[in-house]
């Protein structure tokens, strides 16, 4: 007994001053301390006999002597030297693996929340599809808008909205011709899908009937006008009046 006393006051005297045991040999894995009784804590890959301290570094997630603290917020993975990816809150970053618990934001995809959405798509889960953009590679991943502008034919942010009537083009900056019905006007090229107004002609009715025509399509003649550059288009009215010999606002009727 009194051995026993002894060797313990050993024991306890080193452990004190300058932390070492003379502990039998071998502890089970896990396990640790003067009789094996303490439990090395989850998070190590191994701790020593010793003093349970986690000489094998700790699992992903985790740091310290004791694996006992989790990475800071933004970080992930052995020793924390993972950088968590565009989570849609970084609180929700898993400090194990990086996959992002809540979803990402706007503009990226994937478990870790690195990648971009594909070229096309945008938005939150990138299930929005991009508008009439000039390059559909320049349509921001985040919102959608193109950053190079739209498509001929459409306007806004998102270039999915189309050129107010009566307008087409790049920027819907050009003026719809003399169709039959202005709606008709295509937004990209101008071209009036239900033909022209009386008096033009050409796929963007902006071309007046050729001197001597008018009228839909240009296919009434003009009259006897004394000049027949004045044969009105639309109506083929004699703008200077008639030839000798041929009266009213035609001049088609003999005097």
């Amino acid at each position: 007994m009194w051995y026993w006393k002894v060797v313990h006051s050993v024991r306890c005297y080193f452990d004190k001053y300058i932390g070492f045991y003379s502990f039998p040999p071998g502890c089970q894995p896990g396990f640790f301390g003067p009789d094996c009784f303490e439990k090395c804590i989850d998070t190590c890959n191994g701790c020593n006999n010793f003093n349970g301290l986690c000489d094998y570094g700790c699992i992903p997630g985790w740091i310290g002597y004791f694996c006992n603290k989790e990475c800071d917020k933004g970080s992930y993975g052995i020793e924390c030297n993972g950088t968590c990816g565009h989570c849609r809150d970084v609180k929700q970053c898993s400090n194990v693996n990086g996959s992002c618990l809540t979803g990402c934001d706007a503009g990226y995809k994937g478990d870790l929340c690195k990648s971009q959405c594909d070229r096309g798509s945008y938005g939150i889960g990138c299930n929005e599809t991009c508008g009439h953009c000039r390059d559909v590679s320049q349509c921001s991943h985040i919102n959608g808008t193109c950053l190079t502008g739209c498509k001929a034919g459409f306007k806004g942010d998102v270039c999915k909205t189309d050129c107010d009537g009566g307008s087409y083009g790049v920027d819907c900056n050009k003026i719809c011709g003399n169709c039959l019905n202005e709606s008709q006007c295509s937004n990209i090229n101008g071209t009036c899908f239900t033909g022209c107004n009386a008096g033009y002609e050409g796929d963007l009715c902006k071309t007046e009937c050729n001197r001597g025509f008018y009228g839909y399509e240009c296919n009434e003649t003009c009259g006897h006008c004394r000049n027949k550059s004045y044969c009105f288009p639309i109506n083929g009215t004699c703008l200077t009046g008639c030839d000798v010999g041929y009266e009213g606002a035609l001049c088609k009727s003999r005097e």
